[in-house]
């Protein structure tokens, strides 16, 4: 028993001796404490890192070191680094450390807010003044997605977007926030819409020629090859057919043998130099892949993300990866067949490759899913009406006068009409609430539904029914918003 108390005292004595050698500290920590009760910041911080170099369990000596530097020092990066070491250590300053970068962390949130506020066309540099309070923001809580959002907005409002896109990209890793990746996904389709176009710019006279090129057949019309390449260098008669013709364009090599008032013959008998600088094309495949990429990450977070599917085709599309699309989808189709959209996306991909039994089959499906869908509707009709123009360019280009074209036309009418039918039901609809014409309810664009409505009645000789839809386009045109 005497030794049992022995031993207890022993240890008590231990550790008092223990904690009130702590209690008094090193030089260094006891130093320290002197500078900052005299305010002496920059010596105080030099002396608690001293500190904690020798002993480097003190938490106090961290959690203080912590606080100097983001109060005083503005070195939030190292404020955030000590005071993880002093958490490491002990829960003692848990609390307050929280408290303490929550206050510090909302105030610079809030200046950077402010002066987003302010930031215009004609003020750029609060965009950089709010930029730079979120980046302390970032230093004080790093882990903490909502400072990524901000920051993403105020590089955005700059016009730095590949800041925006890691800025995003990071609030994604925090929390896996679907809009926020979207915005990623959206910005590199815009960046790659962006070169694509300034690839269009810098090479728009090849590009003219060469589309031209391609474009003028057996079956062109003699005013589109005026149109498209002016008129030949030498024209020359055919001796055992006077009513044909070789057109000569020397600078293209190009030969286009005329008969009538169509080309029936060409042949081009040199390479041509167009000179066409494919630098910002690849540069625009290269962030349409990368946006297939944000988008299909997204997919397999939520698969029936409508919107993310139509986004993950239109990056598809641009980056020329129709094939690979269409088997995902139709992996899609075969997963979850009670999916509208899959059906939808996958017909509107089988109609890009000009599979048009493919894309009726699908959008008939996304109708059966849903027969108040009224896309599905909308792109029967254009899938019908293209199928129509194909086959009519191919009876053309060959000679063929059986006009079998409009059996395609015929069969896309019914669709047309029930578009427009929905188009004004939704219109009238809207009006009504507003004591409005039903035709200010519609937008511009819609009138082009009409337009080829007549076109087709044109095409299959109704005039009459021909001038009613195109007035009714006329009449959207003025009237809509």
């Amino acid at each position: 028993m005497k030794n049992n108390f022995t031993g207890f005292v022993l240890a008590l004595f231990l550790a008092g001796f223990t904690i009130q050698g702590f209690q008094c500290g090193s030089p260094e920590f006891t130093g320290a404490k002197v500078q900052e009760q005299n305010k002496n910041y920059i010596e105080a911080a030099k002396l608690y890192e001293k500190e904690v170099q020798k002993n480097p369990s003190n938490h106090e000596a961290w959690f203080r070191l912590g606080r100097i530097r983001g109060d005083e020092l503005n070195d939030y990066e190292g404020m955030a680094a000590a005071f993880r070491e002093a958490e490491k250590l002990s829960p003692v300053y848990t609390n307050d450390i929280r408290i303490y970068r929550y206050k510090a962390w909302a105030q610079h949130i809030n200046d950077g807010v402010a002066y987003a506020k302010r930031a215009s066309n004609d003020s750029v540099q609060f965009w950089d003044k709010a930029l730079e309070e979120y980046k302390k923001s970032v230093g004080i809580w790093p882990d903490t997605s909502l400072t990524y959002f901000y920051l993403a907005q105020a590089y955005q409002g700059k016009g730095d977007i590949e800041n925006a896109i890691l800025s995003q990209k990071k609030v994604w890793e925090l929390d896996h926030d679907i809009d926020a990746y979207k915005r990623v996904g959206r910005f590199m389709v815009q960046q790659g819409l962006d070169k694509k176009e300034q690839f269009k710019s810098a090479n728009a006279d090849g590009l003219r020629i060469q589309k031209n090129l391609k474009e003028i057949d057996k079956g062109s019309y003699k005013s589109d090859v005026m149109r498209m390449f002016g008129a030949p260098d030498s024209q020359m008669k055919d001796k055992k057919n006077s009513k044909r013709e070789d057109w000569k364009y020397n600078q293209y090599g190009l030969t286009l043998t005329m008969e009538g008032e169509k080309v029936v013959g060409k042949k081009i008998d040199k390479k041509i130099e167009l000179k066409i600088d494919s630098t910002k094309y690849f540069e625009a495949i290269v962030q349409f892949n990368n946006a297939v990429d944000v988008f299909e990450a997204i997919k397999k977070e939520n698969p029936k993300d409508n919107e993310n599917l139509n986004l993950l085709l239109q990056a598809y599309f641009e980056a020329n990866r129709i094939q690979e699309a269409t088997n995902a989808f139709k992996l899609a189709v075969d997963n979850d067949p009670g999916n509208k959209m899959n059906h939808y996306i996958l017909g509107l991909l089988y109609r890009m490759v000009d599979d048009y039994d493919g894309a009726i089959r699908e959008f008939n499906e996304a109708i059966k899913i849903d027969p108040n869908f009224s896309d599905a509707p909308y792109d029967l009709f254009v899938t019908y009406y293209n199928w129509g123009v194909k086959i009519k360019k191919e009876e053309q280009e060959k000679g063929d006068e059986s006009k079998s074209y409009k059996k395609k036309f015929e069969e896309a009418l019914p669709w047309g009409i029930k578009v427009t039918e929905m188009k004004i039901k939704n219109a009238q609809e809207a009006a009504s609430k507003e004591g409005k014409e039903w035709h200010t309810q519609l937008l511009p664009e819609d009138a082009r539904v009409w337009d080829t409505i007549g076109t087709i009645y044109a095409l299959l000789g109704q005039s009459e029914k021909a001038m009613k839809a195109l007035d009714e386009a006329d009449k959207i045109r003025k009237t809509a918003r």
